[in-house]
């Protein structure tokens, strides 16, 4: 079993930590609340009176905090966690931070020939609590590979995103659907509700159609993903429909400002001369408003 310093124990850190202990690993933990750090060690964890303890001599150092200043600060700041780090430590941050801050963090690291692996979470902290989250991990191949024994500890799938950062950046995005989606499920419920809906009646409708089943499994991966905009669905016929629901919503005074923006996409799309095509087809014109290589379609 391996040493390992795990460094932030909020709700989703102690969880892990405690996961790592299940998993019949030595863990030393340190964080600014002694308390979180007594409930470790009530557990079977080494509490350590400071970061850079808990970071000494062990084969992974592991970090969850709060923010990317939080990581830069404990590294290479007073707690000083890079300088007590071995040579042969691998340091994993699974913090969610922003990918510059990762970029900095695994240069510096570099310099001082230490490895560094970037794996943040996907999950809740109920995910956490059984063990159940998705890593995201960026790195090279092998160092992901050699902290497998903390992933598997912790997460029920580990996915190698890609090189240094790539695991940071795949959180943002997933992070970036996932809020977006909650707001246009809010706006979806209020709406229904504002036109005299049963609301959990329409939520099972929702759920047995793409708005709750969802398009990467769905649309796109019949449609655009496979190379083929022919419409099986028209974009200027979803324009439509959408424009419909914003009308009928602004005589109810309910405001969807997620579907406005969607409104929008979907005329520079049609704009674009997609509207015969695939609703998927928005995909397509964002990657072109993004100067992104084109791609040709079948059908």
């Amino acid at each position: 079993m391996a040493s390992i310093g795990f460094i932030g124990l909020g709700r989703m850190g102690h969880a892990m930590s405690r996961k790592l202990l299940e998993a019949g690993h030595e863990v030393w933990v340190f964080d600014i609340n002694p308390a979180a750090v007594k409930s470790i060690a009530e557990h079977g964890g080494h509490a350590a009176a400071s970061a850079a303890e808990a970071a000494g001599n062990r084969d992974f150092v592991v970090t969850m905090l709060p923010n990317g200043p939080d990581v830069e600060e404990t590294l290479f700041g007073a707690p000083g966690v890079a300088r007590a780090m071995s040579k042969g430590t691998l340091y994993i941050d699974m913090s969610t931070i922003a990918p510059d801050a990762t970029d900095r963090i695994a240069a510096r690291l570099a310099e001082m020939g230490i490895r560094m692996v970037d794996a943040p979470v996907g999950g809740t902290s109920e995910f956490a609590e059984r063990g159940q989250l998705l890593i995201l991990a960026g790195g090279a191949a092998q160092d992901v590979e050699a902290a497998q024994p903390v992933f598997d500890a912790v997460g029920r799938e580990t996915i190698h995103c890609g090189a240094s950062g790539a695991g940071t950046r795949t959180k943002l995005v997933n992070n970036y659907m996932s809020t977006a989606l909650n707001t246009l499920t809010a706006e979806a419920l209020v709406f229904a509700e504002a036109a005299g809906l049963d609301v959990m009646r329409t939520v099972k409708v929702l759920a047995g159609t793409t708005a709750g089943k969802g398009f990467l499994t769905g649309a796109y991966d019949r449609k655009i993903f496979s190379g083929d905009i022919s419409p099986e669905f028209g974009l200027a016929l979803a324009s439509k429909d959408l424009n419909l629901a914003l009308a009928y919503a602004a005589g109810l005074n309910v405001p969807l400002g997620v579907g406005a923006a969607a409104s929008q996409v979907y005329a520079m799309s049609r704009a674009d001369g997609f509207g015969p095509n695939d609703w998927s087809a928005v995909l397509e014109t964002l990657r072109l408003k993004a100067a992104l290589p084109g791609r040709s379609f079948g059908g």
